[in-house]
């Protein structure tokens, strides 16, 4: 049975959990402690040099990098197959996770830290706040955060990210209008991909910015009426976050809106 290691909000560990929930495959949860430092133990670490989840154990073999451990989990066992058998389907399926890897993760990371997790970070003292920088073992990736958690949405790289997040709604947008998935052949690692980011800007109370795009409005509807929907996303109910989550989107709002049409 496979181990998966993730923390309960993390946008990598949905994107695993949804495709070990649509494969239909039991594994050992091992769920970490962010703010305890569980992410930097030598232990953990020894797993995942680069302190982030998620991390697959099977077999003894370590898997990390969320999209590979999706590719690998369709592959690896029984169960409903997540990508088209056409190799145009599986280039398709594989650009999406590029995207989601390579510019919609940071841009999420940003706009949730600059909206919301920056005030709980901002309320540790000086002491504490250079350790927790410390502890990001990337240099740039270190000095992303500070200046997010510093600035807010008023830094740059949070305004940049909203506009990346708003052209993946738009890409979405003229995927979904060919058959109501991302890729042809039903929902699939694509959608399992996307759907965190969804979610996340939903939490943060911006369902406004595809309130006009009918396709992508329906296919979340569709979305969260799955079964690994619910699996995934109400397995640590957490009801202060999510007001918390609510408001910061709320106050953020005119912002937001002013970014996005500048």
């Amino acid at each position: 049975m496979p181990e998966l290691y993730y923390f309960p909000t993390a946008t990598c560990g949905y994107k695993a959990r949804l495709t070990l929930a649509e494969k239909g495959v039991d594994f050992t949860h091992r769920v970490l402690d962010r703010d305890a430092g569980e992410l930097v133990t030598p232990e953990y670490l020894a797993l995942n040099p680069n302190a982030v989840v998620p991390t697959m154990v099977h077999d003894g073999r370590v898997l990390i990098e969320s999209s590979i451990i999706m590719v690998y989990t369709d592959e690896a066992f029984d169960g409903p197959s997540l990508r088209p058998d056409a190799a145009i389907g599986r280039a398709q399926v594989a650009a999406w996770l590029k995207r989601a890897d390579d510019a919609y993760l940071p841009a999420l990371g940003a706009v949730t830290y600059g909206l919301f997790r920056r005030k709980q970070i901002l309320l540790k003292s000086a002491e504490e706040l250079a350790a927790y920088y410390l502890e990001i073992p990337d240099p740039e990736r270190r000095a992303q955060r500070k200046s997010v958690v510093e600035n807010g949405i008023a830094a740059p790289i949070v305004a940049q990210a909203f506009l990346t997040l708003d052209g993946m709604l738009a890409d979405m947008e003229e995927a979904l209008a060919a058959n109501g998935h991302l890729v042809d052949g039903g929902y699939g690692l694509a959608d399992a991909a996307l759907t965190p980011f969804v979610s996340r800007l939903d939490e943060l109370a911006m369902d406004w910015m595809w309130a006009h795009r009918a396709n992508l409005a329906g296919w979340w509807d569709a979305v969260r009426q799955r079964q690994s929907f619910s699996i995934v996303f109400d397995a640590f109910p957490d009801a202060k976050r999510k007001a918390g989550l609510r408001d910061a989107g709320l106050e953020s709002r005119e912002a937001a809106e002013k970014i996005l049409a500048s």
